[in-house]
C-alpha cells in the first residue's frame, strides 16, 4: 500500500486492547477460528486455527477486530473508508489481500508457527508490551521414567490453571519442554487443552518414541500439536533416515542438532531438508567447534533454508552436568523477552533458571513480568 494508513486520534476511538474470538459462520466453505490480541500502539496478534501466529499492524488489527465483531466485508470497508484517508478501491484490495493471508494458511497448515510484519504497510510498534509472544512449559525436569525431579512438579489441573491463566494473559504460543516431556502421561491431555483454548503449541523433545511409535506420535497429532522441535545427534547410533516418519506427517518440523570439532554436516543437514524437515537449529558442542558452526550457518543461509535461532533448550536436573552449549551471535536479541515456567510452576527468563521471576500458582503475568 502507498499510502500509510493513521487514524486521526481526535476523531476516532483507538482499537480497544484486549483478547477477542472469531469463529466463520456455519455454512461458509472454508472455516476458521481466530483468536486476536490487540496491543496497547493498537497493532496486534493474530492467530488462525491455532497454528499460526501473524503479526498485524494498526491497519490490519483494525480490519481483524471488526471482523471479530462481526462486521460483513462492506461494513468494514465503509468504516475503515471513514477511519482512514485512502480511496474505496485499494482499501477493497487490501481487505481481499487480508482475507487471502488468512485462507492461504487455513489450506496451508504445514508452516512455520510464527510469521511477522504481516498488515499493509509497515508500522514501528512504538509501546511495546511486555507480554512475550511464546512461553515454554517445563513439564519436568526428568530424562528416564525412575529418574527422580529436583522439583514438586505440578499436577495436571495446575498446568490447565497456568496455561488458561498464559491465555488470560494474551500470550499465543507455547512450547511444551523438559526433560523430556514425553514422560509425562498427561502430554496429551495437556495438549488437547491448549488446542480447545485456541493457542498454538509446540513440543521440543528427544525422544525417539516420536519416530518409532506412529500410534503415540499420532495421538499427539489429533490432540492438537502445531510444530516439533526434534533434538538429534548425528553421531549416534540411531539412523536420521527414521525421522522420514514425522517428515511424512502434517506438523511443522524443526530438527536441532549439536556440531562437533572436525565434523562436516553440510550434506547430511542438506538431505534433511529434501527429506522433509522445515527447519534446521544447531550450536557448537564445544569451544572447538564454533568454526565449524559458523561456517554451516552461513552454507545453509545461503540455500535459504529456514534456521531456528531462538529455541529452548531443555533443562537438566542439577545433578547432571548440563551439556556445553555454545549460543552463536545470531541469537534473537529478544530472546530475554521469552520466558520458560519450571515444573513447579515458578517463572524464569529463557535458560536463566537460577533467577525465578515468583510463580505463577501464586501470582499474575502481570505482576511477575511488568516489575523487571
Amino acid at each position: 500500500m502507498p499510502q500509510t494508513l493513521r487514524a486521526t486520534s481526535t476523531l476516532f476511538e483507538p482499537t480497544p486492547t484486549g483478547f477477542y474470538s472469531y469463529h466463520t459462520p456455519d455454512g461458509v466453505p472454508n472455516q476458521y477460528r481466530l483468536h486476536l490480541r490487540v496491543l496497547p500502539d493498537e497493532t496486534g496478534i493474530l492467530i488462525v486455527n491455532a497454528a499460526s501466529i501473524l503479526r498485524l499492524n494498526q491497519t490490519g488489527t483494525y480490519f481483524a477486530w471488526l471482523k471479530m465483531q462481526g462486521k460483513s466485508e462492506s461494513e468494514i470497508v465503509e468504516l475503515s473508508l471513514q477511519r482512514y484517508k485512502v480511496e474505496g478501491e485499494l482499501l477493497k484490495d487490501d481487505l481481499k489481500r487480508f482475507d487471502q493471508e488468512i485462507l492461504t494458511i487455513v489450506n496451508d497448515p504445514d508452516q512455520a508457527p510464527l510469521m511477522t510484519d504481516t498488515g499493509f504497510e509497515t508500522s514501528n510498534t512504538d509501546q511495546p508490551s511486555d507480554m512475550p509472544l511464546r512461553v515454554n512449559l517445563c513439564l519436568t525436569d526428568r530424562w528416564e521414567s525412575q529418574q527422580s525431579s529436583d522439583y514438586d512438579e505440578l499436577s495436571t489441573e495446575q498446568w490447565k490453571g497456568l496455561i488458561r491463566k498464559t491465555f488470560d494473559a494474551g500470550i499465543p504460543q507455547v512450547i511444551f519442554i523438559g526433560g523430556e516431556p514425553t514422560l509425562r502421561t498427561d502430554l496429551v491431555e495437556l495438549l488437547q487443552y491448549t488446542e480447545e483454548l485456541g493457542m498454538v503449541s509446540g513440543l521440543l523433545s528427544t525422544s525417539a518414541l516420536l519416530y518409532q511409535d506412529l500410534g503415540y506420535l499420532e495421538s499427539l497429532l489429533e490432540s492438537g500439536l502445531d510444530h516439533l522441535i526434534l533434538e538429534f545427534e548425528p553421531q549416534s547410533a540411531q539412523d536420521s533416515t527414521n525421522l522420514q516418519t514425522i517428515f511424512n506427517q502434517d506438523l511443522f518440523t524443526c530438527v536441532r542438532f549439536p556440531v562437533h570439532r572436525g565434523s562436516d554436516l553440510y550434506a547430511w543437514a542438506i538431505g534433511l531438508v529434501d527429506a522433509g524437515a522445515n527447519a534446521l537449529s544447531f550450536y557448537a558442542a564445544d569451544l572447538d567447534a564454533n568454526d565449524q558452526a559458523a561456517h554451516l550457518n552461513q552454507q545453509l543461509t545461503n540455500k535459504e533454508i529456514m534456521i531456528e535461532h531462538d529455541l529452548p533448550f531443555p533443562l537438566y536436573p542439577a545433578s547432571i552436568d548440563q551439556p556445553a552449549r555454545l549460543f552463536s551471535p545470531e541469537v534473537s536479541e529478544h530472546e530475554y523477552n521469552i520466558y520458560t515456567i519450571l515444573p513447579d510452576g515458578s517463572l524464569i527468563r529463557q535458560d536463566l533458571p537460577a533467577y525465578p521471576l515468583g510463580n505463577l500458582l501464586t501470582t499474575d503475568w502481570n505482576e511477575l513480568v511488568g516489575k523487571y
